[in-house]
């Protein structure tokens, strides 16, 4: 007998409140500010040192900084969770799975935007076809004008519900030891489409705006927003989380968000 897929119902369908995650995320981080500060601290000096390392990425030591960085953000996590010990090689490991799952979907989406205009050209579309193909090669190589940018980071937003959100509570989730599926952490997120892209629009729109006044005023603050957002808005996905991944009640303190 063939088994049924359950569906939930418009009313089991659980949402996020994004503002009340923004604005829960701010109290905590006022609540907890010496502890926000030393991991903003501690997150600076990283990149810091990705700065003097010759030659970036190309650089094999990169790789050893990406490691410590990596593991950097686990011990982040544990920590704001409050499940000790904050270093666990055993999550650390745990969290490589879909980690890993998400840079392929990335990698996977990317390759999709280079190949796929090819189809058409051997279908046999090509008098129709390929005046669009050699518009938007041209869009999609000018990395560096703003109508590549703005069509490459706007197809991002629209697709950061599959690619990036969802899978990263399933990151999460594996860091404490709870499932690491990402097939589940979209049916449990089943929904609120709207609301991770609306997510993933504010973050980009504060990233955006810092990059520009930087640039703009030339006034060199960059280094320092990087050193701060990215750990303010990996506090807003862990209150996001909790809306969807209960948590049993432990004996010992918790930090609630």
């Amino acid at each position: 007998m063939k088994k049924t897929r359950y569906k939930k119902t418009p009313e089991e369908v659980q949402k996020i409140s994004l503002w009340a995650s923004l604005k829960g995320s701010a109290k905590f981080v006022w609540h907890f500010k010496g502890t926000f500060l030393l991991w903003c601290l501690a997150n600076f000096a990283f990149l810091c040192i990705f700065l003097f390392i010759p030659n970036g990425w190309t650089n094999s030591l990169s790789i050893l900084w990406l490691v410590a960085y990596y593991a950097f953000w686990c011990v982040f996590i544990r920590h704001i969770q409050q499940h000790p010990p904050y270093f666990s090689l055993i999550r650390i490991f745990n969290g490589l799975i879909p980690a890993s799952k998400i840079m392929f979907i990335n990698i996977l989406i990317y390759l999709l935007l280079v190949v796929a205009p090819y189809i058409p050209l051997f279908m046999g579309f090509r008098d129709k076809y390929l005046e669009f193909f050699e518009n938007y090669m041209a869009i999609l190589q000018s990395h560096d004008s703003l109508p590549g940018k703005t069509s490459f980071y706007l197809l991002m937003i629209l697709l950061s519900p599959y690619t990036i959100s969802r899978p990263y509570l399933a990151w999460i989730s594996s860091l404490i030891g709870k499932s690491r599926s990402i097939m589940e952490a979209y049916r449990k997120t089943h929904g609120n489409y709207r609301n991770f892209v609306l997510c993933a629009i504010i973050m980009s729109i504060i990233f955006a705006l810092s990059y520009y006044v930087d640039i703009k005023y030339d006034i060199n603050t960059l280094l320092f927003v990087m050193a701060v957002l990215p750990i303010y808005f990996n506090v807003v996905f862990i209150d996001i989380y909790k809306t969807f991944y209960k948590r049993k009640r432990a004996k010992r303190h918790q930090m609630e968000l």
